[in-house]
């Protein structure tokens, strides 16, 4: 296999994943005609029209349909070959690596490894994603992220991860809510609350674990509000009578400026573990080895006391 031919097999692997002739352009940061001669190319070699036009959109072939995995299976051997043919040199590494983190994650760590690879790898691309937790292992062996930092409690056996943090949790409430005092289970049981649901699952990961601890005991939360980014949660609590269940840390945060107060969850909590997750697919590659270790680096200063809030509240490997 000729260089030639190893690039029109990445064209293909972009083509068969977006089934778009932009898109695919798009994703390689190609020119749109670019990525059209090398489809008609691709048609030549192949004997197929790989992509078919429909009133729908673009549809695969039988063909292209069968292809698909061992595209991917192909350019991830071709990865694991030439990955690390030398020594990586963070200042000429160009490339882009997609994260998948939920928002706790992404205020939290994701500044701060901005600014890591700014200074460390100026020409290396990040692109930063919420994640789907019930799909994370199709995402990282298929090339939808290349590692996903969160609370992810049920991995898959073959994927490998790393501890970078745990969170506690705390409950917020407006002190414009009638309510004063300690927060008992009872009110944090009659009380409605402001959820948090990914675009992908009406439930995260964190909440399931409020859940579980609640079920525990009998109980459950009555949902009133479910919002698909944490953000805006504390801003609704603030002006509303709902509750919310969220990261001790980002709770304190958002008290500095908003009319909340923190309390402590009524009920015993397990703190969330902060995971770096990757698959074999990106293992030996230099760059996302690199970034990984930046991510880990990134996740041990904010150990450090003398380091800017948020990193000022971790402390023990706890993000409190």
């Amino acid at each position: 296999m000729n260089r030639n031919h190893i690039n029109l097999l990445v064209c293909l692997d972009a083509l068969l994943t977006e089934r778009s002739v932009t898109r695919a352009a798009q994703k390689l940061e190609m020119s749109q005609p670019g990525m059209s001669n090398a489809l008609s190319r691709l048609r030549q070699l192949t004997g197929d029209p790989l992509l078919v036009r429909t009133p729908q959109g673009f549809r695969l072939t039988e063909r292209s349909e069968a292809l698909t995995e061992k595209v991917r299976a192909s350019l991830a051997l071709v990865d694991e070959i030439f990955g690390n043919e030398a020594p990586l040199d963070p200042q000429q590494a160009a490339g882009s690596v997609t994260i998948a983190a939920p928002d706790s994650v992404g205020i939290s760590l994701m500044p701060a490894l901005v600014g890591a690879l700014a200074a460390t790898a100026p020409q290396v691309k990040l692109d930063i994603r919420l994640p789907d937790a019930e799909r994370l292992r199709d995402w990282l062996v298929e090339g939808e992220c290349d590692m996903a930092v969160g609370h992810y409690p049920d991995l898959a056996s073959d994927l490998r991860c790393t501890e970078l943090f745990t969170q506690s949790l705390s409950c917020i409430r407006s002190r414009r809510a009638q309510a004063a005092g300690p927060l008992e289970l009872q009110d944090y049981l009659e009380a409605t609350h402001v959820v948090f649901g990914s675009p992908f699952s009406p439930r995260s990961t964190m909440g399931t674990t409020v859940e579980e601890a609640l079920g525990a005991l009998g109980h459950s939360r009555r949902r009133m509000v479910r919002v698909s980014s944490l953000p805006p949660i504390a801003h609704i609590v603030a002006a509303s009578t709902h509750l919310a269940t969220l990261p001790s840390w980002m709770a304190m945060h958002y008290a500095a400026f908003l009319p909340i107060e923190v309390h402590p969850l009524p009920f015993d909590v397990q703190p969330v573990r902060c995971r770096m997750v990757w698959h074999d697919r990106t293992h030996r590659l230099g760059l996302q080895a690199f970034v990984r270790e930046q991510v880990r680096a990134v996740a041990q200063a904010l150990a450090d006391p003398a380091s800017p809030t948020p990193g000022s509240l971790l402390r023990d490997g706890v993000l409190r």
